[in-house]
């Protein structure tokens, strides 16, 4: 029996949800998916240099698990630079935690119930705070909401629209259609979700 799968705690989640490349063909091409797990992972160890110890306990998963989660995402975004395909983030099942800590030199934001800490993973400022969405303390536990793209998570689930990523034309996202199915009727390019 499969150990079952441990959610991925997720500090931020992108505000672009599609890249495109410039070129006329780009329809023959089956767009690349990248999921929120790996999407944070990336943004953890290469655009924050945080150690890959430390980026795994801020998702909550295990060294190896992120290594893999960080290795595949690597992958498909060298082969999406290299072959020209489209960038797609998609969901998956993941947590986000109300309680979070915030650098206030850098800005970085993480969050992390098993482990307390006294200095930012960025910068390694000893300047951070605890922050929650609510007005709770930061002695009570807050609960751990349950999010999933597509799903009924707090403030996340499909796109609204269907934009286009040459022309910005936007449509309507239709219930159960993906965007990339819909062309743009102004520059026929298949559209991204938009917000």
């Amino acid at each position: 029996m499969a150990r079952p799968r441990i959610f991925r705690r997720i500090s931020e989640e992108p505000e672009i949800r599609c890249f495109k490349p410039e070129r006329e063909d780009i329809d023959s091409l089956k767009p690349i998916e990248i999921t929120i797990d790996e999407f944070e992972a990336i943004r953890l160890r290469d655009y924050h240099d945080v150690q890959q110890k430390k980026s795994a306990e801020i998702m909550g998963i295990s060294q190896s698990t992120f290594h893999r989660i960080l290795t595949s995402a690597r992958k498909k975004i060298s082969k999406a630079l290299i072959e020209g395909n489209t960038i797609m983030i998609v969901g998956g099942d993941y947590i986000t935690d109300k309680k979070r800590y915030i650098c206030n030199v850098c800005g970085f934001e993480w969050s992390s119930p098993k482990k307390e800490y006294d200095k930012c993973p960025d910068c390694k400022s000893e300047n951070i705070d605890f922050s929650t969405e609510d007005e709770e303390s930061p002695e009570e536990p807050s609960l751990l909401q349950r999010r999933s793209f597509g799903g009924h998570g707090m403030g996340v689930g499909p796109p609204k629209v269907c934009k286009c990523p040459n022309c910005g034309y936007e449509s309507p996202k239709i219930q159960a259609v993906p965007c990339k199915n819909t062309i743009c009727p102004k520059c026929e390019t298949p559209l991204c979700g938009g917000n």
